[in-house]
C-alpha cells in the first residue's frame, strides 16, 4: 500500500488530506478530527486509548467513544486485543483509513479516464457526421466502438485519418488510412471497457 508506506517511512502528511477530502469520505470534522489524534498517536504508538485522544482534542470522553464508534462503524480502523509482557492491550491499526483514500483516487482517476474517453468518442463521431452529412449507422459506431476498446489506434490517429480522408471520408476508408500506420496495441484496462460499453449503449 504506497500511502501507508509513504506516510510511515517518508512521513508524508495524511491529515492534509484528511482535511481536505473528508466530505468525499463521508466523514465529519468531528471525525477527522478523531482521526488525526489517532494518526498522531499511530505515529509513538499503537495501543488505543481515550485519555491520549482526550489530550489532543476539545472533547469529552463520552463524545471520543461515540466518535470513535462511528469511525468503527465507517471501517476507518479496527480495535483488537493483544498481549504483551503477560498484560492485555487494545491496539488499533488505520490500515483502512488508507485503503479508503487510496480507493477513492482509484475511483476518481477511473471517472477523469471515462470522461476523456466520452469527449474522445464525441468528437470523433461528431467529425464523421459532419464530414458524411448524416448520423453514423449501428455498424459504423460498432467500428469506432472497436477502435477505442481495443486501442489499436490513439485518438489523435483517428482524428488525424479522418483529415487526411477529406471528402472520401468513411468509416472504410478511414480505417484503411489507419491500417497503413505502425500499430501498437495496447491492452485494454476493464474499467475503459466497462465505460465504453456505458458510452455506446447511450448513443444507440
Amino acid at each position: 500500500m504506497i500511502l501507508k508506506r509513504l506516510y510511515e517511512e517518508y512521513d508524508f502528511s495524511i491529515e492534509r488530506i484528511l482535511l481536505k477530502e473528508y466530505r468525499k469520505l463521508s466523514l465529519s470534522m468531528q471525525e477527522v478530527t478523531i482521526l488525526i489524534a489517532l494518526f498522531s498517536i499511530y505515529k509513538k504508538r499503537k495501543t488505543f486509548s481515550t485519555l491520549a485522544i482526550s489530550r489532543r482534542v476539545e472533547y469529552h470522553s463520552n463524545e471520543i467513544g461515540e466518535i470513535v464508534e462511528s469511525l468503527l462503524d465507517k471501517g476507518f480502523l479496527t480495535i483488537s486485543l493483544d498481549f504483551k509482557d503477560q498484560k492485555e492491550r487494545e491496539v488499533f491499526d488505520l490500515t483502512p483509513t488508507f485503503e479508503k483514500i487510496e480507493n477513492l483516487y482509484r475511483l476518481e482517476e477511473a471517472e477523469k479516464e471515462k470522461q476523456i474517453i466520452e469527449n474522445d468518442v464525441s468528437n470523433v463521431i461528431l467529425k464523421f457526421e459532419q464530414g458524411l452529412g448524416r448520423p453514423l449507422k449501428s455498424y459504423e459506431l460498432e467500428n469506432i466502438r472497436k477502435w477505442f476498446e481495443e486501442k489499436t489506434y490513439s485518438y489523435d490517429q483517428i482524428i488525424k485519418a479522418i483529415d487526411q480522408a477529406e471528402e472520401k471520408v468513411s468509416i472504410k476508408y478511414v480505417e484503411r488510412i489507419l491500417t497503413q500506420q505502425p500499430i501498437h496495441k495496447i491492452e485494454i484496462d476493464q474499467d475503459v471497457e466497462d465505460a465504453l460499453d456505458e458510452i455506446f449503449k447511450s448513443i444507440k
